[in-house]
């Protein structure tokens, strides 16, 4: 069983703890500490520095706490401590990179380079979900699966989506489809949607979703010269806000899409797979801050 980061980690003195089960590399640590002292009761921070060579005993904890980060040095120190394999131990420094990132970009790498170091099971259904969530037509095709009798027309798909995509395009989406368990074929050989989601730890749900809403708005900016105005509905506003303000327009934002999505649910026959999107976000610094 495969844990993400919020999850934890299921351990006994039988199985050991595996670095692999993680995408967090605090709550690894926690996990870690924690199997110690069930499995060696004299273990403690102060021997955990020594061993790290560290000269604070509670440095571990405030790792864990997020009150300190580790760096390059550190991230050996704490290697050779755990006694990390080679795979491990890379896997362990690029999962602290990969939380420590502060670009979508340097996530990705990171993430990718974890994904690659995991064992192949693993591997498979992470970089499923990372997949999904990177190309716009994975969602646009399992919405048109919803929609017609699909059975393996590669070509047909492809041309359904607008802009259109390769078939070969189209048959990976509907495979990592599969692999999510979002479709399966029902005994007559159609496609058919399964309800699931995708669950995960927020670093990398972050991750993912921050993928797919960039491709949604490349998309966005696209239908301007793709989509004649009676079939799209772009609008801007500006608005001068305060924090209070900002806090009730996104509970505000979000009551929008759940009554949207209620209404979705009432509608009789879709003929079409429609892209919505949302962005509020802030055009200036707080002047009073900055005056301070």
């Amino acid at each position: 069983m495969l844990k993400t980061n919020g999850e934890k980690a299921s351990v006994s003195e039988e199985k050991g703890l595996s670095v692999f089960e993680f995408t967090d590399y605090r709550e690894f640590l926690k996990a870690y500490y924690e199997f110690k002292k069930r499995t060696h009761p004299a273990f403690s921070y102060r021997q955990f520095a020594l061993k790290a060579k560290i000269n604070s005993s509670g440095f571990y904890k405030n790792v864990v706490d997020g009150k300190r980060s580790l760096g390059r040095s550190l991230i050996v120190r704490f290697s050779e401590a755990m006694k990390l394999r080679k795979k491990e131990a890379e896997y362990f420094e690029s999962m602290v990179y990969f939380n420590e990132a502060k670009t979508m970009e340097e996530k990705r790498i990171y993430f990718e380079r974890m994904m690659s170091l995991r064992k192949l099971d693993a591997f498979l259904v992470e970089s499923s979900q990372f997949e999904f969530y990177s190309k716009w037509y994975y969602s646009a095709v399992r919405e048109l699966i919803g929609m017609i009798r699909f059975k393996g027309d590669f070509p047909a798909l492809a041309r359904l989506l607008n802009p259109s995509i390769r078939p070969d395009q189209a048959e990976k989406a509907v495979r990592v489809l599969e692999d999510l368990k979002f479709i399966a074929k029902d005994g007559a050989g159609i496609y058919r949607l399964v309800q699931n989601v995708i669950t995960t730890g927020p670093e990398v749900a972050s991750l993912n979703v921050a993928n797919y809403q960039i491709a949604c708005m490349d998309l966005a900016k696209e239908a301007f010269d793709r989509h004649e105005p009676e079939v799209r509905d772009i609008s801007t506003l500006t608005l001068s806000l305060s924090k209070e303000t900002f806090e009730l327009f996104k509970e505000e934002i979000i009551s929008f899409r759940k009554r949207l999505l209620a209404l979705e649910q009432k509608i009789p026959k879709a003929d079409r797979v429609y892209q919505l999107n949302t962005q509020f976000f802030p055009l200036s610094k707080n002047p009073l801050r900055e005056k301070t």
